[in-house]
């Protein structure tokens, strides 16, 4: 027989866990978020207005995939990678139309996984997303056509 304070101490434990890793994937994707807000405003202004487009596509894309989580997934030799890790791979690379593609990419999945959110810590990554977002103007270019906010 489980003891009540046993059941007590798993939930802590679970808890604390839970919250310990999500401060964990905060933190790294705000490191990230640094270097993909310092590649994407050292483009030229033509680059940047594609880039605002790619986004927003792919803002619309990651909505309705029916997992949004697995959007951009990409497994190889039985290795799994997240479309965050493809996202910022790319968005590392010397080609500029790899980069603005994993710069969407990434962009895209953070906001989509920010929007709503609860915590401190991803409200506020949010926040910086929408400000990089508003940056390259994805929003007015979205609304002008009517397509999707971002």
């Amino acid at each position: 027989m489980i003891s009540q304070h046993q059941k007590t101490g798993d939930n802590y434990l679970r808890r604390l866990v839970t919250r310990v890793t999500a401060m964990s994937r905060s933190a790294r994707l705000r490191r990230q978020l640094t270097d993909v807000e310092h590649r994407s405003l050292e483009l030229p202004r033509s680059y940047r207005e594609q880039l605002a487009e790619l986004i927003g596509r792919e803002c619309d894309n990651v909505a309705q995939s029916p997992d949004p989580s697995q959007y951009g997934m990409q497994t190889e030799d039985g290795v799994t990678t997240s479309g965050l890790d493809v996202g910022f791979d790319r968005a590392r690379s010397d080609n500029v139309q790899v980069r603005m593609r994993g710069l969407a990419l990434w962009i895209a999945l953070v906001y989509h996984e920010t929007h709503g959110a609860h915590s401190t810590e991803s409200e506020e990554l949010h926040r910086q997303v929408l400000r990089i977002m508003r940056e390259l103007k994805v929003f007015s270019s979205r609304l002008e056509t009517g397509g999707n906010e971002a």
